[in-house]
């Protein structure tokens, strides 16, 4: 039986477009600290989760109070990140090569609309994606598939035609879930790690030649 064709191509938002590591990491490894959790690499355990699965499954015990204030302090962590500085390599060329070659293309991203629409105003891609799902969309964040599904549905496509660039675990699992083809991005976890899980692996987008033969 042939291939499907790819006809849409869907993004994470973190470590995929812009690399917010480093900045989670402080936040998280703070927070963790703060609250005294009792666990190693927390920020590595959480990474591709959304806020609210993160409060509900490490912040339990905490107070209404408390949960806010985790919330609001992230939400202003976010807002003021200058995204421009952080832009994965090659990845604002190659969405527009994308979109020009007559793609769909979507970002699927377990962070709130409130940060997502900061970071799409600040690298001028406000109206570019043809559905954007943030975890404001979706009821389960990764790694359910509920925000990939969602992603094929709005745009009226079977997921074999969808390719998928995913950083994270959860992104990859959530991807793979919802059978689409993932291709792992090594801003996060190790290619020799990826490669495992994935269809193909790249450390950026500055090579077109390859990125065209993983949508082959």
């Amino acid at each position: 039986m042939a291939k499907s064709k790819i006809t849409t191509v869907l993004f994470g938002l973190d470590g995929v477009v812009v690399d917010t590591e480093h900045d989670y990491d402080r936040f998280w490894s703070k927070i963790a600290q703060d609250n005294e959790l009792k666990m190693n690499n927390f920020s590595s355990v959480i990474k591709g989760m959304t806020l609210n699965s993160i409060i509900e499954l490490y912040f339990t015990i905490s107070t209404l109070e408390e949960k806010q204030a985790i919330r609001d302090a992230c939400s202003k962590m976010e807002q003021a990140i200058d995204y421009k500085k952080i832009v994965i390599p090659g990845v604002l060329e190659y969405i527009k090569y994308l979109k020009d070659e007559g793609y769909k293309i979507g970002l699927v991203t377990s962070s709130p609309t409130s940060k997502v629409k900061v970071v799409l105003d600040q690298l001028s891609l406000t109206d570019t994606f043809d559905t954007v799902i943030t975890s404001d969309s979706i009821k389960k964040g990764k790694p359910d598939p509920m925000g990939y599904v969602l992603a094929k549905t709005n745009l009226g496509v079977q997921s074999a035609e969808c390719a998928v660039f995913e950083d994270a675990f959860t992104g990859i699992k959530a991807a793979t879930y919802a059978f689409m083809r993932v291709i792992g991005i090594s801003t996060t976890l190790p290619a020799d790690f990826l490669k495992d899980y994935t269809y193909g692996v790249i450390s950026d987008f500055t090579n077109l030649e390859g990125l065209k033969q993983l949508l082959d």
